[in-house]
């Protein structure tokens, strides 16, 4: 039920109770005692009009009052419908009776017929300028409440063109701030809701006022009224997540974007972010502003414990952020798990990559071949030449080879495989070399020591029972010389030979 404002209804009903019972009793006609209060201005623009309540019409509208009193609406309707059906009735006694009957249309809900009656109770002429103040402020309350917004507002208006500024409160200011801004009229209700802030004394403005000019200032786009409202918004009551949340949006929609962030991390410290699309956003912020590690601490402490929801996108969210931040070991686990999940390739090469940096290069291995496999990379030929750089790093040689000349096939990996594989090839030439320079030393050495040795057995007569001298031959030259010194016939001569093929490990 609306409250009215400036409309005594109570006080109206015992005014004419009072003048129905005097009449009723004297016979004489009598004056409206509330209308003799009434300063000499108000009374004399009435030019003169008879404000007065016959014996008869009193006596009804006494009994519509006591209708009233008990609750019979209806009934007082009906009665008041045999007052306004007499053709003596004067102005002044239609005006009172239209505002009881309009009064009782309004307690049943009959609200389009309570504002015709009031309306017809202002267009009697018989009303002070008060009194027409007022209802047309209640009309214009009830026009508002049924939607009729632009109706409303002009009842509002005309109160206060006939009222002045002493029709001005802080109730009227903000009921046409409302209709305007029902009536999607922004522009015209600004200065009534700026009215009604200058009004409003500041201690005691509601979170429903700051709304209210915080509703104006965003539809018209006026951004530094909006950070005023919400700044003091935010200061008066600090606890309120929406106030909050309102300003980390301003901020973030005025490209204040690292202002937004230090906003969010507020709300999170202080327990006001507890959805899990909210946490995970802050995560982002992390991210984006370059502090991958706080922000997956974060993702991974609400993803254990629940406020977040433990989604494909999430904890990829979190894999990413781990491997931002290089925190390899952490993501190998929350990768692993995310492979497992989803059964993709591209999963499956993060996982690889992660273990590479960690230096678990089986494991490594097993995962990069098992992203090749299962295929769907958005470039397969770096995925073989990182294989190759594993399997180097273990030793197999001849399978990174083999890695590196699938990655040649793909031209925007050609250039690094081919590089491998030169680098692969020019390492084998160097170490076949280093064997056969190696080998010719040792010939040399050998054949240098045995001469030696020779002469000296010659010198000391060390001869065998054949009377042929005998060379005590080094270890690393008696595949070279035999007992005598003789050099021994090679079938293949190794100094000239290929070096022996490179076995791998595995």
């Amino acid at each position: 039920m609306i409250r009215f404002n400036g409309f005594d209804t109570s006080g109206l009903l015992r005014s004419v109770a009072t003048l129905a019972l005097a009449a009723s009793l004297a016979g004489v006609m009598v004056t409206d005692a509330d209308a003799q209060r009434r300063n000499q201005n108000q009374e004399e623009e009435n030019d003169g009009a008879d404000r007065t309540f016959s014996a008869r019409i009193g006596e009804i509208v006494l009994e519509a009052q006591n209708l009233q009193g008990e609750n019979q609406f209806a009934a007082s309707i009906e009665t008041l419908n045999r007052a306004l059906g007499m053709s003596d009735i004067n102005a002044y006694e239609r005006s009172i009776s239209l505002q009881m009957r309009g009064r009782a249309y309004y307690e049943i809900e009959q609200i389009s017929r309570a504002i015709q009656d009031w309306q017809a109770a202002i267009q009697t002429g018989a009303m002070l300028t008060e009194e027409i103040v007022n209802l047309r402020i209640n009309i214009g309350q009830l026009l508002i409440a049924e939607g009729r917004y632009n109706e409303g507002i002009q009842s509002l208006e005309q109160a206060i063109a006939a009222g002045g500024e002493s029709a001005i409160n802080v109730g009227v200011a903000r009921m046409l701030a409302q209709a305007y801004g029902q009536a999607e009229r922004y522009r015209d209700g600004l200065p009534w809701a700026e009215r009604f802030w200058s009004l409003r004394p500041a201690a005691e403005r509601t979170r429903g006022d700051h709304s209210l000019m915080l509703f104006y200032y965003q539809q018209l786009n006026r951004v530094p009224d909006q950070f005023r409202i919400i700044e003091q918004m935010v200061a008066r009551w600090p606890t309120e997540k929406s106030n909050w949340r309102s300003y980390a949006s301003l901020l973030a929609q005025t490209g204040r974007e690292e202002d937004a962030f230090e906003a969010n991390k507020i709300m999170y410290i202080n327990g006001m972010l507890t959805e899990s699309r909210e946490i995970v956003a802050l995560a982002q912020y992390y991210s984006f502003y370059e502090y991958p590690y706080r922000g997956a601490v974060i993702l991974e402490r609400e993803l254990n414990s629940g406020a977040v929801e433990r989604t494909e996108n999430n904890v990829q969210l979190l894999a990413n952020m781990w491997r931002q931040a290089r925190e390899w070991e952490r993501a190998i686990p929350v990768l692993r798990q995310l492979a497992q999940l989803t059964g993709d390739g591209d999963n499956y090469l993060k996982l690889a990559e992660a273990l590479y940096q960690e230096r678990q290069l089986a494991a490594a291995e097993d995962a990069f071949q098992e992203a090749l496999n299962r295929g769907g990379l958005d470039r397969p030929g770096n995925a073989w030449t990182l294989l190759g750089n594993v399997r180097v790093d273990l030793g197999r040689t001849d399978s990174a080879l083999a890695a590196f000349r699938e990655g040649a096939r793909y031209p925007y990996s050609r250039r690094t495989a081919n590089g491998w594989i030169n680098y692969i090839n020019t390492q084998r030439a160097a170490a076949a070399d280093r064997i056969r320079i190696r080998e010719r030393v040792r010939q040399d050495e050998c054949r240098f020591a045995v001469e030696d040795l020779r002469e000296t057995a010659i010198l000391l007569g060390d001869v065998d029972e054949e009377g042929r001298i005998v060379v005590d031959v080094p270890d690393n030259c008696t595949d070279l010389y035999n007992q005598y010194g003789e050099e021994i016939s090679q079938e293949e001569d190794v100094a000239e030979g290929d070096a022996p093929a490179e076995e791998d490990a595995g």
